[in-house]
Parts: C-alpha cells; structure tokens; sequence
C-alpha cells in the first residue's frame, strides 16, 4: 500500500489538480444526474397534484419550478468545479454558514413558524440556513480527515486517531452551527448531522475507540437535552401511543397511512386530491411521500426508493473511483447525506420514526432543501469527472499527488 503524501498538507488538499496528479475526464456522472433530475420532476407534479383543490393552485407550484430550475443550475455549476476548491474556501464557507444562522436571530428577519425559528426571510425567497449549514460541515470534516491521514502518512485501509488539537479546532468549528440549530428550537437537525459526521469518521478509519468516546459524548447530551426539554420527550412519548388504532385516528400519521393504503398497486391518479378524494393536510411538504402511495400506488413508491437506492450505489461507486482521499470522504458524507435524509423522512412517512420536519430530497417542496442538496449532488458530480480508471491508474495518481 502507498502512503498518502504531498508537499504541504494545505497544498495537497486545495490545489487544483490540472497540474499534476489527476486529470478531469470531462464527463460527469450522467446516470447520477438523470436520477436526480427524475425525482425533481416528480416532485414538481405532485406539488402541483397537491394544490390543484386550492384556490391558487399555481401559487407554490411557480415556486417551485424556480426553486428547482436555480438547484439544476446550481448543481451543473458545482459539477465544473475542481472540488478541492471547497476545502481551500472552507473558512469563508464556514463563515457564510454561520452568518446565514445567526440571521435567525434578527428580528424580522427570522421567521418563527409553528414555534420555531428555522426560516429567514430575505424578501423574494425563504431560506432554511440550516440545510446549507449541513454541507458546509461535510466539506469541514473531509478537509479534517483529509489533512489528518495525510499528515500522519496513514497507510491505506488503517485506522488511526485524531489528534486532540485538531478535534477541539473542528469541534469549536462545529459546536456553534450546533447550538443555533438547537435553539431554533430543531433537535432532529442536530441528531441527523451529527449521524452524518459520525459516519464519516467510521468510512474514514477512524480508530474505535475514539468512536466509542463520541458515541458516549452524544448519548449524553442527548439524555440531558431531552431532560430539559419537555417537547421533545412529548415527541417520543406521543410516538409510543401513535401505533394504537384509536389514537392513529385524525393525526398525520395517521392520515398517511390511510394515503398509502388507499393507493393500491396503481394508485388513485395524478390529481386525485382535485376531485376531494384525498385525505393528506399539505400533502406537498414533509409528507409527499404519502401522496405518491396515494395518486401513483405501490409500484410507483417501490420505484422512488429504488431511485434513492441508485442515488446510494453511484454516490458510492464514485467515491471507490476517487483519485484522493478527499474526493473519496468527500463524495461519502455528501451522498449519506442525502440518502440518510431520504430514509429518515421515508420512515416519519411510514412510521417507523417519530414525526419530525424532514424533507424528503428533491421531492418536498422547499428551496432551501433543493438548494443544498443540489449543492451536494453538484460536488459529487465534480468529483466523478476526476475518477481514476483502474486501481493501479488511481494508485500512481495518488503517489504524484
């Protein structure tokens, strides 16, 4: 096995990589682009199914045709881009993340919806700071990672530890975005983010031990948050009486599960709420899935997980055929980002997870999420343009590098 080297450690890991090493083929991953753009237009008919009983039906539905015309934009824009330029920007991106937080806290700029404060206000557009917080902290931890194993000439396939310095360094880096997001009130963010991180640092090789420490670090945060926060212990609670017949009845669950049952194999039809046959309160959120059971049926909803599945084997098919580690923890922590949000809010939908206020990605409507998971696919992409061709090919670029 080689040894990951490079002349400095912030050099290796930001310079573009036309000069020497790897050079970019040219062409994205298509099939990773196409699913994506599948599960977009998908999304954008069952908004529009969704609002057709409303007075305004084409109100959200423009919206979001914007919102994912500007994420495809956005996403073939990322896909031009040397990834490593997101880790050389990765204080500036930081920075911009926590600004975008801290809007929150602005008085007429933050906007508090059901309670909670999670959305601000910027005139022509809402945007939700903390999706793109969530990339921002990907980026932050494969930059980490990356220059760990390289300054510590990490064998291939080996585990090694963090080094506490920079732990702390990544943690003060981390611990703010944290906090906000918690204050918003938005514990389930937090949760999903800290999963993700946690992932990368097993994908990484971080050593066990380390990993035990902050499995128990996050249990006991969480005990303590949840001893001090009353909602969310009604959260769970609620969810251990919500699988009783009596009191599924009236509640979204509930509703769901009614929505997906009532679809059959082939569904009720594309529009079915128009004619007053739904049954699904805002169908076009969090809970569109329901709607796919309910207008398209059981081989429809079966086809939009295997989507998600694919989404999983590309991401991480292009992760194998990363020509650097970067690219490859890079390409990791985006993709479970992305399939992690799917299966939580799949199993909300379906109820094997307690209720919480997730997206489901390039579906639901939203332009904050769309946003930032484009972002994320944008990267990726980037990241298959520079794939190695073989083993030994990607061996010998790794030494030049």
């Amino acid at each position: 096995m080689t040894r990951i080297t490079g002349p400095t450690p912030d050099s290796a890991l930001s310079r573009p990589l036309a000069g020497r090493g790897p050079f970019p083929s040219g062409a994205m991953d298509g099939a990773l682009a196409i699913l994506v753009f599948l599960l977009m237009m998908l999304g954008v008919a069952l908004v529009m199914s969704a609002r057709l009983s409303l007075n305004s039906p084409y109100q959200l539905f423009t919206r979001q045709i914007l919102s994912t015309a500007i994420a495809l934009v956005v996403m073939f824009a990322v896909s031009r881009i040397d990834y490593h330029v997101w880790v050389k920007r990765r204080i500036p991106l930081w920075v911009g993340g926590l600004a975008g937080l801290l809007l929150l806290m602005v008085p007429h700029v933050g906007v508090v919806l059901n309670g909670a404060r999670r959305w601000v206000h910027l005139g022509f557009m809402t945007l939700q700071p903390s999706e793109l917080a969530r990339v921002v902290l990907v980026i932050l931890m494969a930059s980490l990672l990356a220059r760990e194993r390289s300054e510590q000439k990490v064998l291939d396939n080996r585990p090694f530890a963090l080094r506490l310095p920079k732990t702390l360094g990544f943690a003060l880096l981390m611990l703010p975005y944290l906090a906000i997001i918690l204050h918003e009130p938005d514990f389930g963010s937090d949760l999903f983010i800290v999963i993700v991180i946690g992932a990368m640092l097993f994908l990484a090789g971080v050593s066990f031990r380390q990993l035990a420490l902050l499995i128990l670090l996050l249990a006991v945060s969480a005990t303590l948050f949840l001893i001090h926060h009353s909602y969310a212990l009604a959260r769970f609670h609620n969810f251990s009486q919500t699988h009783r017949p009596a009191s599924l009845l009236g509640t979204q669950l509930g509703q769901s599960l009614v929505a997906i049952g009532s679809g059959g194999l082939w569904g009720q039809g594309l529009g079915h709420d128009w004619i007053g046959g739904g049954v699904l309160p805002e169908p076009g959120t969090d809970f569109i899935f329901a709607l796919v059971g309910e207008e398209l049926g059981f081989f429809w909803s079966v086809a939009v997980v295997a989507v998600y599945g694919g989404i999983f084997y590309l991401g991480m098919r292009a992760a194998a055929r990363s020509p650097d580690f970067l690219g490859r923890i890079l390409v990791q922590g985006l993709t479970l980002s992305v399939v992690l949000e799917a299966i939580m809010n799949l199993g909300v939908v379906t109820g094997v997870f307690p209720t919480k206020g997730i997206p489901l990605p390039f579906m639901s409507f939203g332009g904050s999420s769309l946003l930032a998971n484009a972002w994320g696919i944008g990267i990726i992409l980037s990241v298959s343009r520079y794939q190695a061709r073989s083993g030994e090919e990607g061996q010998k670029m790794e030494e030049e590098a």
